[in-house]
């Protein structure tokens, strides 16, 4: 009896040895973005910022926890109906943990009545409007790019005290554009400066004929022209030829590469305000983005990628420190956490999740190298100078 039971619990053994040892489950990771239409590059640096970030978080192991991280894309063509149907997708269909995105401002607010209904952690890049963590905000968004307002409080705060005393805004008519204008309008008044007017102009414009005579009449010391996805290069292709530059000054935040390729020598000598330009944060990690983005995509991050590639980073960070992937946790883990990021340090603020971070003043100039205006800092605006109004209601 004793000889069969040695000899039953060696071949329980010798079976259990040979069985495959199961692989962790991975932690997943849905993004909604723009994959197409006029706000797609923006959508490309989300996604490969995003991947980037987690590459540099996981040391090249694209693992937290022994797990590996699966990221699944969909576009949701910068409509809020596609995005709310992509998200719930993702969630109920692949059992996604996290959702990040988006490139439009629209789709994000719509999507985060999902990660509310689900109880999912929403990291929102490169999406700016203030009412994301304002007063549509909810306990599972948080936010790794600047908002509307950091941005005015950086170039709005500018130009009023340099470039004049009356200004008209012009921006797309859309959440972003309505939001950019209130936070710019609120920054230059501050500063004792009067908005004359407020130009409201349909996203998918490609003729700004009409509403750059309706700027001219104006003849305003300074127009803020804030604008996001297609329609940016005709648009300073009409301001120069028209020659408003001649008339008054021009400013807002700077765009990306290509918007800046378009404005071409016009702009030379402008000054304003700068979210990201590759050659203006000097440390190690932006110096790591730099070099991997530029051999994997053959030229340098432009102006979206940091701000998902922070998203990355802080997701990555909170599940190591928290030592799980439950959302309560991870939650209280990320209001007030610091992280690292290609723009330097970034914090959630405990009230509404918004990462204050810094901003860049700059001034265009030629840069042998370059066959583009390059943004020349002049001055680094802390995150505590940038720190937006917290609006969000108890």
């Amino acid at each position: 009896m004793k000889r069969i039971l040695i000899l039953s619990m060696m071949v329980f053994l010798l079976a259990g040895m040979s069985l495959p040892v199961l692989a962790e489950e991975p932690i997943k990771i849905g993004i909604v973005t723009s994959m197409s239409g006029p706000l797609e590059y923006y959508g490309i640096m989300q996604t490969r910022g995003f991947e980037l970030g987690i590459e540099y978080a996981t040391g090249g192991t694209n693992e937290v926890l022994g797990r590996p991280i699966e990221i699944l894309i969909e576009d949701s063509g910068m409509d809020p109906g596609t995005g709310v149907t992509k998200a719930r997708e993702l969630i109920e269909r692949h059992g996604v943990h996290f959702l990040q995105g988006t490139a439009s401002s629209a789709v994000a607010l719509a999507i985060q009545d999902v990660s509310l209904e689900y109880e999912r952690i929403f990291m929102v890049a490169p999406a700016a409007a203030d009412s994301i963590t304002g007063s549509n905000w909810n306990k599972y968004t948080f936010r790794t790019a600047s908002t509307t307002t950091q941005d005015a409080l950086t170039g709005g705060v500018y130009a009023a005290r340099e470039l004049g005393d009356e200004f008209v805004i012009f921006v797309p008519d859309s959440a972003w554009g309505r939001d950019t204008a209130s936070a710019w309008r609120a920054a230059i008044e501050g500063e004792g400066g009067t908005i004359i007017n407020e130009i409201f102009v349909a996203p998918d414009t490609s003729d700004f004929t009409p509403y750059l005579l309706r700027l001219m009449q104006d003849r305003p010391d300074a127009a803020v022209v804030a604008w996001a996805g297609a329609g940016g290069i005709q648009l300073f292709d009409q301001i120069d030829e028209y020659n408003l530059y001649d008339y008054m000054a021009i400013t807002s935040g700077f765009g990306d590469i290509p918007a800046l390729q378009a404005m071409g020598d016009s702009i030379i000598g402008a000054q304003g305000m700068m979210k990201y330009f590759h050659t203006l944060p000097d440390n190690e990690i932006n110096d790591w983005l730099v070099e991997k983005y530029t051999e994997r995509y053959a030229g340098p991050p432009d102006l979206f990628v940091p701000d998902a590639f922070a998203a990355a980073v802080a997701l990555v960070q909170a599940i190591e420190t928290a030592g799980t992937i439950d959302t309560d946790t991870l939650i209280e883990t990320m209001r007030g956490m610091e992280f690292d990021t290609p723009k330097g340090k970034m914090v959630f603020r405990p009230e509404d999740h918004q990462a204050l971070q810094a901003m860049y003043i700059v001034e265009m100039q030629e840069v042998e190298g370059y066959d583009y205006p390059v943004p020349v800092l002049l001055q680094e605006m802390s995150m505590e100078d940038t720190a937006p109004p917290i609006t969000v209601e108890d």
